[in-house]
């Protein structure tokens, strides 16, 4: 009886151990993945994408992108699916609102669950083209008694909050690409009003197989013949806007490195200005002179002017609100400020004002955006 129960014991044990060593051991861990830097950022869609670095050791079963206005986002918010192929890939992040900030994450998932990869965060936006200069808010003293121009008078002291300004004046090249961004017609026009004169003999753009192209030679000049209409679109395009009358004057005379020039970064106009005397009649490249003005800024004075947000009032300086004033609350015109290519030295002064009708695309007029932070 005793060696029958050891018997039995013994083949027990045995079989025991034999299972365990059998056991399939489950190495599957959820996917690693890294996501890809997100690009082609516009107010409604952008791009991202994953890159797969271990599969699990297990098949992918879905992946994608998933995104949220709140962080760590999961596949239970928004999320796209690229299929099963394990290798990197691409998605397209649509649905989007304007001026809002977005958290992203590439995901994978297999039999043991979703792997998530590194958070990135984007503002849904279209990228503004050019360079942004700083302004740092501060107190000057707006216009200029004694210019020979009553409606630069009288001087007051103004106080502004902070906004970035472009450094140059928008080109032919960066107007034509925001034309094509927003599928303009080919007179130039969009939604029934006139962004740019495609009619008229000055215009440096074209519109060539079916899209718009700045004129060769004329990539870098500032773009002419737009609308007030116009500019103020592209500036909104970018999240931007047009400068008000005292942001634009704050920034022409260096902000608070102000060194109280006559023109825009010097006394001398010849210096930093294309204006009547040495312009030959015509525009030329952004940035042409080395120098700028106190705060890097380029062609505030001369080559075109600049369309303005405000309209316009001749008197308005006398009861201009001191802190950060917005121009008058009715008008059919808006102020263009800094002179031209065409004008005198005298037109050029940083004080100097002057006005159009809004409609109006002319040969020396273009413009420059703002950003507040």
């Amino acid at each position: 009886m005793k060696k029958s129960i050891l018997i039995l014991f013994t083949v027990v044990f045995a079989i025991t151990s034999c299972s365990k060593d059998d056991d399939p051991v489950d190495n599957t861990t959820v996917p690693t993945l890294t996501t890809l830097a997100i690009t082609d950022i516009t107010t409604t869609s952008a791009t991202s994408g994953g890159d797969i670095t271990a599969t699990g050791e297990a098949d992918i079963t879905a992946k994608g992108v998933c995104w949220s206005t709140t962080q760590n986002p999961t596949i239970l918010d928004f999320a796209t699916d690229e299929g099963n192929n394990p290798s990197n890939y691409t998605s397209n992040i649509s649905g989007l609102t304007a001026n809002t900030t977005y958290y992203v994450r590439a995901y994978a998932t297999n039999s043991k669950g979703t792997g998530y990869g590194n958070e990135l965060e984007f503002v849904a936006e279209n990228i503004f083209p050019g360079i942004k200069v700083a302004v740092a808010g501060g107190t000057f003293t707006m216009g200029k008694n004694g210019l020979g121009y009553p409606n630069a008078e009288p001087e007051h002291s103004v106080t502004l909050s902070d906004f970035s300004i472009s450094k140059y004046e928008i080109t032919n090249a960066q107007y034509a690409t925001f034309m094509n961004d927003i599928d303009a017609n080919i007179d130039g026009s969009f939604n029934g009003i006139e962004y740019i004169d495609m009619d008229d003999a000055d215009v440096q753009i074209s519109h060539t197989s079916g899209s718009f192209i700045a004129d060769a030679g004329k990539e870098y000049n500032p773009v002419i013949e737009i609308s007030w209409f116009g500019a103020k679109a592209y500036a909104e395009h970018y999240g931007g806007r047009l400068p008000t009358e005292a942001e634009w004057e704050f920034a022409a005379k260096g902000g608070n490195s102000s060194n109280g020039y006559t023109y825009s970064g010097s006394n001398t106009i010849g210096v930093v200005a294309w204006y009547i005397t040495n312009s030959g009649g015509a525009t030329h490249p952004v940035g042409g002179f080395i120098l700028g003005n106190e705060l890097g800024l380029h062609d505030m004075s001369g080559n075109v002017l600049e369309w303005i947000n405000d309209r316009w009032d001749a008197n308005y300086y006398s009861s201009s609100p001191s802190n950060d004033p917005q121009g008058p609350a009715t008008g059919n015109y808006r102020v263009v400020r800094g002179g031209s290519y065409e004008y005198s030295s005298d037109q050029c002064r940083v004080a100097y004002r002057a006005n159009r009708l809004p409609a109006d695309g002319e040969e020396d007029i273009g413009f420059r955006p703002v950003f507040v932070p």
